[in-house]
């Protein structure tokens, strides 16, 4: 067996690129989610053995999340968390700061009311306590009616705010000046009289500066059965009372009484009386947003002023002051049930769309009442709200405008990434074809990506000149590393040598010698290469090819022989060229043979070859070189001829003993695909085997004689039927040894 040397690269070499190309591929799994999961033996491809296969792989899915939807939805969760967290913390400051002008507002209102409340309830203290001095010093003396009326008359005329003034003794005598809806003002005598059936009223009216009766009849009120009477008899001084109904009007008010008192006992009770009315019209004057409502309501839910005058439920005899938490104001009501959650004063809160204040009035000021407001939330804070509401869509469009910024962006980074995988990929695939990648990423290091695909696309290039393009392409595909090791394999080996070719390039200038066998390589290979058959390499101006390997063949022969018969019609097309071009003609012979032969990775660990050895391989190198002994261009093996099958001619040239074998075989050569051979040179393929009959018959003159006639239908200048029909004519003379077969033993290689 005859070894054959080619173009060798060291393991090192080889493994260090085959993980590069690994890794590469990794990248590629990372971005768009796949990974290479091991393959059992059992499931290994045909061939794979013979690559050293160490780590074959299939693609499958992985538990990831591509890139571009996670990309974007972490932008977008970013994004919103954001917004989110500002709009939170923005809606809480919002609250507290409604929540701080509210109490500043309410506050203000609520000290405003109550002072104002005062200033309207306050003569009262004064002119009780006044009266109170003045009786004890014995100036205003209470049994002297027209001069009690007279006072009291001074009283009314310099305090507009007060209804009545008076004074209830023990006695149940009652003295009192009362102000009339018209402004005047009326004297009331009182006085009881058990002999009369209980008392007389009389009505006075002061004209020309003394008192006139205008009317008198019989009266059974009694001042001291009054609850406003006993509470001031029974005080330490001055006090508010609780409001009630005036039993000689009927409506509704409220009083400051304080004791008369006389040589440390008490005699009777001064009071001074509002009807509720006016400090309801007062507390309407009160200004609260625009829709909002002051009331003055007692520690016990009396409502003792309202903005509108509604401060009694019933009518006649059976009229009560109404209560605030079942009066018909819903304002009032639902602020005042709201109230009993915030017992603690000042209390102030949004009662349903409602702000709602509540603060007593001051304890120095004696009166036990409290200011309640209650104004509709969107008075005071429906600009504001609005303005919220405003920076709240503003803060959305700018989030929306983010989330599409954030999603534009991740899909331009993620689209470059895509365009990048798919490029691995294919580098995967070993399609080094095509464009440089484009470098317009937002991302630096995506352009960085780019440029070092295109960078390592380059290499593999120039890699792939080197080893056989299918070789790696299949080593990329399956992920297998080189090793030492072959298998045997069922191949079809092919051969071809330039003739003549050590003349030729003695001829020519190096560098021209160079061009040309360059073209002539990369045609004659292209030829190969498009016929599924994998270059093992060029030796000098030869070139060695085999088909099944290292990815399995079914029709490898066919594939062969279609390559050889494409090479010589590529030649043809280059040497008319070359002539034009006056340059040498090369012109090319071809030897194709099949068997079972060791494929693999043959070598030392350090320098490895993917190649084919055995005597089939041998023997396509010899069929190569008995072209020129016969004269022919494509001779094929016997085998080749088998496996081939119908749908080609091949012409039977001779039995040949190749020099080392004593075996002879039947070589052929290979005239054209059936399609494509004409009827004339059929027949001349014929003639040329029956003439071969004749003369492995040991009828030498006859087969002489077809030999003859063979060329002459191959138009005068075949190779085979010269060469035969001179040996032929020698073995007439010299006729072989008994038992010879018609093989003929060549001497050299």
């Amino acid at each position: 067996m005859v070894a054959i040397r080619g173009t060798t690269i060291s393991s090192p070499l080889k493994k260090l690129l085959a993980r590069v190309f690994i890794a590469a591929l990794g990248v590629r799994r990372r971005i768009t989610g796949w990974h290479e999961a091991p393959v059992s033996r059992k499931d290994r491809p045909p061939g794979a053995a013979a690559m050293g296969y160490s780590a074959a792989v299939s693609a499958a899915k992985t538990a990831g999340f591509p890139l571009r939807p996670t990309l974007v939805s972490m932008i977008v969760l970013l994004i919103l968390a954001g917004t989110g967290a500002v709009g939170v913390l923005a809606y809480h400051s919002t609250q507290r700061s409604i929540d701080t002008l509210w109490q500043e507002l309410s506050g203000e209102l609520a000290q405003r009311t109550t002072q104002r409340t005062i200033r309207f309830l306050e003569p009262a203290v004064p002119y009780a306590r006044l009266t109170e001095r003045l009786a004890e010093g014995g100036h205003l003396d209470a049994h002297d009616v027209p001069t009690l009326l007279d006072y009291f008359h001074g009283a009314m005329e310099a305090n507009h705010e007060f209804t009545w003034v008076s004074h209830g003794d023990d006695e149940g005598t009652y003295v009192a000046v009362q102000r009339e809806a018209d402004g005047s003002l009326l004297g009331h005598h009182r006085e009881q009289d058990e002999e009369a059936g209980g008392g007389r009223l009389r009505t006075l009216r002061r004209q020309g500066g003394e008192w006139r009766v205008v009317s008198e009849e019989p009266g059974a009120y009694d001042p001291r059965q009054r609850p406003w009477y006993r509470a001031g008899h029974g005080a330490d001084g001055g006090m508010w009372v609780e409001p009630f109904v005036f039993a000689t009007m009927g409506v509704p008010g409220f009083m400051y009484v304080a004791p008369h008192r006389s040589d440390g006992a008490t005699h009777g009770v001064w009071a001074v009386e509002y009807e509720m009315s006016s400090l309801s019209e007062f507390l309407a004057t009160v200004e609260v947003g625009e829709h909002g409502k002051v009331y003055v309501v007692s520690e016990d839910g009396l409502v003792v002023g309202h903005p509108e005058g509604v401060t009694t439920r019933g009518s006649g005899g059976d009229a009560e002051i109404a209560m605030a938490g079942e009066h018909g104001d819903a304002f009032l009501s639902e602020a005042w049930q709201g109230l009993a959650a915030h017992p603690e004063r000042p209390a102030s809160f949004l009662g349903g769309e409602n702000l709602v204040m509540a603060d007593a009035f001051p304890e120095a000021s004696g009166i036990p009442w409290q200011v309640v407001i209650v104004v509709p939330e969107e008075d005071y804070f429906g600009t504001l709200q609005e303005q919220a509401l405003r920076a709240a869509m503003v803060a959305a469009l700018a989030a929306l405008l983010a989330v599409l910024a954030g999603v534009f962006l991740a899909n331009r980074v993620s689209a470059s990434l895509r365009v990048i995988a798919d490029e691995l990929g294919r580098i995967g695939r070993f399609e080094l074809e095509g464009p440089r990648l484009p470098r317009n990423s937002l991302v630096r290091e995506v352009n960085d990506m780019a440029e070092a695909t295109d960078a390592m696309k380059s290499s593999l290039k120039s890699f792939g000149r080197y080893v056989p393009k299918g070789l790696v392409s299949e080593m990329l595909r399956t992920g297998t590393e080189a090793e030492l090791g072959g298998q045997m394999e069922d191949l079809t080996m092919l051969f071809s040598d330039i003739a003549g070719f050590t003349s030729i390039a003695e001829t020519l200038e190096p560098d021209v010698l160079v061009e040309q066998l360059a073209e002539y390589l990369e045609t004659m290979s292209g030829a190969v290469q498009e016929n599924r058959g994998t270059v093992d390499k060029f030796i000098g101006d030869a070139i060695m090819a085999f088909w099944g390997a290292p990815r399995p063949l079914e029709d490898h022969a066919v594939h062969a022989c279609r390559a050889a018969l494409a090479m010589r019609a590529v030649l043809a097309r280059n040497q008319v060229e070359w002539e034009k071009a006056g340059r040498p003609l090369f012109d090319t012979r071809i030897g194709i043979n099949s068997g079972t032969t060791l494929v693999g990775n043959i070598g030392a660990k350090e320098r490895l070859n993917y190649t084919v050895m055995g005597d089939a391989v041998n023997l396509a190198s010899r069929l190569e070189n008995l072209n020129k002994a016969y004269g022919t261009r494509i001779l094929c093996g016997d085998e080749t001829v088998k496996r081939a099958g119908d749908g080609f001619v091949f012409r039977p040239v001779d039995w040949v003993a190749v020099k080392g074998k004593s075996r002879g075989i039947l070589i052929h050569e290979l005239v054209g695909e059936a399609t494509d051979v004409d009827a004339e040179t059929k027949a001349a393929v014929d003639a040329y085997r029956h003439a071969l009959d004749i003369y492995r018959d040991r009828r030498f003159d006859e087969a002489a004689a077809a030999f003859d006639a063979a060329d002459a239908a191959f138009g005068g200048a075949d190779g085979p039927s010269k060469t035969l029909a001179a040996r032929a004519r020698k073995y007439e003379k010299v006729p072989p040894p008994e038992g010879w077969d018609g093989t003929y033993v060549m001497t050299s290689k």
